[in-house]
């Protein structure tokens, strides 16, 4: 995958100060072979890398597989397939491939997390019937159109335990994050009866004005669950959400313990504080920030962010002054923006990236900027890197996003191409910006890890034929691909 390649090179370049790196690995892991799925990653403490994703036949894996043989359907016109788990090690050499799927479709596997014991989770939709749950599951058997799956696998990738989760209607957009001890899995839901505690935020589901009632995707509230690591018990669970669609794009445990929450709603009555910055919609889609007590009993803060058009919120995270880091799309000319900011301008023809510094003390955007060209822009990413600037990752279709006069590339060469900018520790400033170049390249949702000793881990889907894969797990064809590769940032 050409492009974030050559992303991740640059930002190597920048933060590390040097203009070498070297290249640890980069793979083609596995055909996606029609799946709808992203590529989550994590890394273990020993510098293990798991990564999760859909597949269909042809998947090479190891002997030792908890599952060897495909099962999911083989009808080409249907989305989804099963799902994957991958282990690397550290210089990407494969130590564990199996299929996780029953005879129906597996989707949506957003997200994998690990424990403090090195313990993998992953979390997906699924339409099947027949996976496995362990004998003291939660939940044994589908309840509803899809539900939620979890399956639980130790760090040397033996089973350990599985779940279903969901209700009588369609639970999906499984999302996991573990924290002190805790397994929290957010998605979205249609199901009137989904599993909630007494005492939470939102005890009924509301989804009485979709946007669009001939679009079933378009409707549902936010789930919230907390779990035991075990997946036999439900801690805490909750709806969130208001009378029409509500999704979470990020998540954060990095203020206070708290959990903080972001994403985008097309409900008129999402819940708001009396203290909320922007306390009602002001576009027919609006971003969120709303952050919740652990045990989901509070919601501590929750604001709209948006314009007149649609927006959402993709990447949340506090900074060490309490402050929170927030980007996102956006297509409001009228977005929030504040003096002074890199781009005061709307100039997206069909949407802008944004991004935002958001004070809690003073309840309002301390900084705010667009960020993109004359076409599409999604701001997928932000962070920051150890010298206290932000790595930006966007994907771009705009012929004439701004670049730097030191850009590797400084036109688009064709699809959908992945952009990368670094912006001082004011967020006003850029240091630099360059597209990545490639042959008619498509990127989705880039996953980053950021490991000890200087390494950086990048995952996604992509459909690129220039790809430099180094390792080859699986061979490229003409659909998306699950992609992998580390950088090695020279320890600085």
């Amino acid at each position: 995958m050409k492009t974030l390649f050559i992303a991740a090179f640059l930002f190597v370049t920048i933060v590390s100060g040097i203009f070498a790196q070297k290249i640890d690995f980069s793979a083609w892991l596995a055909s996606s072979g029609g799946v709808h799925t992203s590529t989550p990653s994590a890394v273990d403490k020993h510098g293990n890398i798991f990564v999760a994703g859909g597949t269909r036949e042809g998947l090479k894996v190891t002997n030792d597989a908890f599952q060897r043989r495909y099962n999911g359907h083989t009808d080409k016109d249907v989305t989804g397939g099963d799902a994957l788990l991958m282990k690397l090690s550290p210089a990407g050499d494969l130590i564990y491939s199996t299929y996780i799927g029953g005879s129906g479709s597996e989707n949506y596997c957003l997200k994998l997390a690990l424990d403090d014991s090195g313990n993998v989770y992953v979390g997906f939709t699924t339409e099947s019937h027949d996976l496995p749950a362990s004998d003291n599951a939660y939940q044994k058997s589908l309840k509803g159109d899809n539900d939620h799956y979890i399956i639980k696998f130790t760090n040397d990738c033996r089973y350990v335990a599985s779940t279903y989760l969901g209700g009588s209607g369609s639970d999906h957009w499984t999302t996991l994050a573990v924290d002190h001890n805790t397994l929290y899995l957010f998605g979205k839901t249609k199901s009137p009866d989904f599993p909630v505690t007494p005492g939470t935020v939102q005890q009924k589901y509301d989804n009485s004005a979709p946007p669009d009632s001939s679009q079933s995707w378009m409707s549902g509230d936010i789930t919230i669950t907390a779990l035991s690591l075990n997946l036999d018990k439900i801690l805490y669970s909750t709806y969130l959400g208001g009378n029409s669609l509500d999704y979470i794009r990020s998540s954060s445990f990095g203020l206070d313990g708290k959990i903080m929450l972001a994403g985008a709603t097309y409900s008129d009555n999402f819940p708001t504080t009396n203290n909320a910055y922007q306390k009602s919609m002001a576009g027919k889609q609006d971003g969120f920030l709303t952050i919740v007590s652990k045990d989901l009993s509070e919601i501590d803060y929750s604001t709209f962010i948006g314009g007149d058009s649609t927006d959402q919120v993709n990447s949340v995270f506090a900074d060490d002054a309490g402050n929170i880091i927030l980007a996102g799309e956006t297509k409001s000319p009228d977005f929030p923006v504040t003096p002074g900011a890199l781009n005061g301008k709307y100039i997206g023809g069909n949407a802008d990236g944004f991004i935002m510094k958001f004070s809690l003390h003073l309840n309002k955007p301390v900084y705010s900027s667009f960020i993109g060209g004359s076409k599409t822009d999604w701001l997928k990413f932000v962070a920051r890197t150890d010298n206290q600037k932000y790595v930006l990752i966007c994907t771009s279709s705009s012929q004439d996003f701004p670049v730097t006069n030191d850009a590797l590339y400084k036109s688009i060469d064709g699809g959908m191409d992945l952009v990368m900018l670094i912006l001082d520790k004011t967020l006003k400033n850029v240091d630099y910006s360059t597209y990545g170049g490639g042959t008619r390249q498509r990127v989705m949702d880039p996953v980053v890890n950021y490991v000890k000793g200087g390494k950086l881990v990048v995952s996604s889907m992509c459909i690129s034929p220039d790809f430099p894969a180094t390792l080859k797990y699986a061979e490229p064809d003409k659909t998306w691909m699950n992609c992998i590769w580390k950088f090695d940032l020279d320890g600085k």
